[in-house]
């Protein structure tokens, strides 16, 4: 069974929330693994719009046609930073950004992530409930960031459902619909699943039968969540979530990784982020 985990990220110690997002650094280093797929792409483009951050180090897999090659040649610019091909090189970044896949994840990184002890974003979902007890004891040792979604209005809008969700009756029936592109390979999204564990935290009598997700997948669709609730007096109450650009998700992953540059050791998600970020 796939799951998501993510949503509460605990802490060993204090957490500092003092929420410029840059953790007390003037400027944080990041490493891009996974820099040619279209989050780690996205993000690279976006950091080169920032002065807080910067892109040290672009890392493909092994044998990817760009290794060798210069970032500019990936996404245009002017950098000249070559794109290599082994994580253990980037020993003087703050932040390690996995854009890859789960199974790449834990079978070729998690352990070089171990071993370098640097602080971790990972941006990739699907990962099982025995990967996540290891990811759980990575994050014992050093700061890991995890979501499948680094929209702050995604947040909001399952903090939205979850307040719906906590008012209704248990015999509500409850559709999930989650659109996206035609190469997303996972389905349910990790933003679905993440979703209907929340509805069912929300409210403790909700049948988790009772909650469907449904998965589209067409064209270039960036991404679109819709939570239909369909209770027994003929009422339908449907909520929204669309993101009309990849942006959205880089932005964030960026704020994101900046953040965590600067936190102590433990397991953090969006809620810890958003929360801090609202004090």
């Amino acid at each position: 069974m796939e799951v998501f985990a993510g949503i509460r990220g605990l802490a060993y110690g204090k957490k500092s929330c003092e929420c410029d997002v840059q953790g007390g650094k003037d400027l944080t280093r990041m490493a891009i693994v996974g820099c040619t797929g279209r989050l780690g792409s996205n993000i690279m483009k976006n950091v080169f719009n920032r002065q807080d951050v910067e892109v040290s180090y672009a890392i493909a897999r092994r044998g990817n046609r760009f290794v060798g090659r210069t970032v500019s040649e990936l996404v245009g610019g002017k950098s000249d930073l070559p794109i290599i091909d082994n994580i253990e090189d980037a020993k003087d970044c703050d932040i390690l950004i996995d854009c890859t896949n789960a199974e790449t994840f834990m079978n070729d990184s998690y352990s070089k992530y171990k071993k370098m002890g640097k602080a971790l974003v990972i941006a990739t979902t699907a990962f099982t409930e025995s990967d996540m007890e290891k990811i759980r004891k990575l994050a014992a040792d050093l700061p890991v960031f995890m979501a499948g979604n680094f929209s702050g209005a995604l947040h909001d809008f399952t903090e939205t459902l979850k307040f719906y969700a906590s008012r209704i009756s248990p015999d509500t029936d409850i559709q999930i619909v989650e659109y996206h592109h035609n190469q997303k390979k996972d389905a349910p999204s990790g933003t679905a699943l993440m979703i209907k564990e929340a509805l069912l935290h929300a409210n403790k009598k909700i049948d988790k039968d009772k909650v469907k997700i449904g998965s589209v997948r067409g064209g270039s669709i960036f991404g679109e969540h819709e939570v239909i609730f369909a209770n027994g007096k003929d009422e339908i109450v449907t909520f929204k979530h669309q993101v009309s650009s990849r942006e959205t998700f880089a932005d964030g992953a960026v704020d994101v990784s900046v953040w965590t540059a600067g936190r102590m050791r433990g397991l953090y998600g969006m809620d810890d982020f958003c929360h801090c970020c609202a004090l």
